[in-house]
């Protein structure tokens, strides 16, 4: 791979990151102000958006060592993915909470 390959990675993971860091703030916000959520699908769809790249960039390493920018990127959206599943969580328990 060329180092404009390895950059394109980078940045394409870190597009993720950002989608699901918005989608993340965007259920705080909702929660904190009593307004809908945002759809569904596009969380959701962010998810599993997330996890196809992750899979798409390990595949494409197979057994050769992932650059440590890249790798990085994978760790940073890991995190992002997580984080978007433990809000969700949160939010469900609050919702479904007896009065």
């Amino acid at each position: 791979m060329t180092t404009e390959e390895f950059a394109e990675q980078s940045i394409r993971l870190g597009s993720h990151e950002a989608e699901l860091n918005r989608s993340d703030t965007a259920i705080i916000v909702a929660v904190k102000s009593r307004v809908p959520l945002p759809p569904s699908s596009e969380i959701f769809g962010a998810l599993s958006d997330a996890s196809i790249a992750c899979a798409e960039v390990i595949n494409t390493y197979g057994a050769r060592p992932i650059p440590a920018n890249v790798r990085a990127g994978l760790f940073r959206l890991h995190c992002a993915i997580t984080d978007l599943a433990a809000t969700l969580k949160i939010y469900v328990m609050l919702m479904v909470r007896p009065t």
